[in-house]
């Protein structure tokens, strides 16, 4: 039994944490630093691996678009996932589902390749209340998110706004109107 229990304790003192520590992003600062935003269904997605990590790629057929390039699909990477039997998890990724709708800020980098802004700060979940209401809503996280001004840790202040809303404070940010 004490043999087991030894070798239980070594196993884990190998097994790499993937703690995530995210700065929190302003609707401002989602706004201004994506190089796209869009309202999207997930259409598809698979797994690769790039070196030693897991990425996930997520198809997204456009719906909606306030910023960026015309396109009628993207594909958005995501940290982590499950490739050849091996999976890796990392705190602070969006969850994303097949046929779900989402608002997403994206930046493209110089290699082309498609990233959601902020991890999950910068996906909201698309639904209908009992209104009628197209509703976006931020997701919940389990990412450490710090205040980039002071390093401190950053409450979680998550947004929750009728779509229409939304819009509007879009394109208030993207004229240089504050979005508060």
């Amino acid at each position: 039994m004490i043999r087991i229990s030894l070798l239980v304790w070594a196993l884990a003192t190998f097994v790499e944490a993937q703690a995530t520590t995210v700065s929190r992003a302003s609707f401002d600062d989602l706004v201004q630093k994506s190089t796209s935003i869009v309202r999207g269904r997930v259409t598809g997605s698979y797994s690769a691996s790039r070196g030693s990590s897991i990425y996930t790629y997520h198809k997204i057929q456009v719906l909606e678009r306030w910023k960026g390039l015309a396109a009628a699909q993207v594909e958005v990477q995501v940290p982590g996932g499950t490739f050849q039997g091996q999976q890796q998890n990392f705190a602070g990724t969006p969850q994303l589902t097949e046929g779900a709708e989402y608002v997403f800020f994206l930046w493209t980098g110089p290699s082309g390749a498609t990233h959601v802004l902020g991890l999950s700060q910068g996906v909201l979940d698309v639904t209908t209340n009992a209104a009628g209401e197209v509703i976006v809503a931020g997701q919940v996280t389990d990412a450490l998110a710090l205040d980039s001004a002071t390093g401190n840790a950053a409450a979680a202040e998550p947004l929750r706004m009728k779509l229409s809303d939304f819009s509007n404070r879009v394109s208030g940010a993207l004229r240089g109107v504050s979005a508060k």
